[in-house]
């Protein structure tokens, strides 16, 4: 029982996952989009949503090449009284208000155009 929830509080005392959680109450977003708001990789980025998710925190939904993440409706009173009063980046909101994976984000390339062989005459 106490090591669910200390697990729990491991997650949000990581200040860069609870940016991410601010992030979030914004609209859903994609890895990519975070990587645009965050000073580090992709790779860093998805271990911490990975954490949060882990944890009950986020959601994560897949749409054509991407994975969206988004707060829980049903995490706990406390913790969505804590998201809601961390501190607003206004810059960053509204930049994540503008835009949209699709304008952001490159799709994957097709995994099957890369075993393609060209066979040339000769």
């Amino acid at each position: 029982m106490y090591e669910t929830r200390a697990e729990l509080f491991r997650a949000l005392g990581d200040p860069t996952r609870l940016r991410i959680l601010a992030l979030l109450r914004v609209r859903q977003a994609c890895v990519c989009e975070l990587v645009e708001l965050l000073p580090m990789s992709q790779p860093a980025v998805s271990q911490h949503l990975r954490k949060l998710k882990q944890v009950g925190l986020v959601s994560e939904r897949r749409q054509k090449y991407w994975t969206y993440y988004a707060l829980r409706d049903d995490v706990s009173p406390a913790v969505r009284e804590l998201v809601r009063d961390l501190p607003q980046v206004p810059d960053q909101e509204e930049w994540l208000s503008a835009h949209r994976v699709d304008t952001v984000c490159q799709p994957l390339p097709n995994p099957d155009a890369s075993r393609l062989i060209t066979i040339s005459g000769g």
